[in-house]
Order: structure tokens, then C-alpha cells, then sequence
């Protein structure tokens, strides 16, 4: 899942798989397939939040992998 801030309302359906979806306006981050999130970001309605690497080390090293 990508995740993003969106900044407006936000439709829209899927042109690979029999989805849809919609987001609307917050300051909270968001997760939504990354489908959805390039389309969103696109069309100016969100900014993406990229992944921490650190969180995800540390994730990682606390499941022990």
C-alpha cells in the first residue's frame, strides 16, 4: 500500500481490476494501491508520503528478519 496526504476529494475506478475507490481531504496519511495513489497525485489531489527507511529497518528488525 502507498500512502499519501490528499488535499481534495478524490474518485476514481480502476482500469486494470473491477475496483474503485475514494478519498477525501485530511491532514492524516492515507493508504490506498498505488494505482490509486499515482492517479490521485496526478491529477493534483494528493502529495505522496514516502516510506521511512529507518521505520522499515526497524520494522523489519523487530519481526527478526
Amino acid at each position: 500500500m502507498a500512502k499519501a496526504i490528499f488535499t481534495g476529494d478524490f474518485h476514481y475506478t480502476s482500469m486494470t481490476r473491477n475496483a474503485g475507490w475514494s478519498a477525501y481531504p485530511s491532514p492524516e496519511v492515507q493508504y490506498f494501491p498505488r494505482e490509486f495513489i499515482d492517479a490521485a497525485v496526478k491529477a493534483g489531489r494528493a502529495q505522496e508520503v514516502l516510506p521511512s527507511v529507518r521505520k522499515d529497518r526497524a520494522e523489519m528488525a523487530s519481526k527478526g528478519r
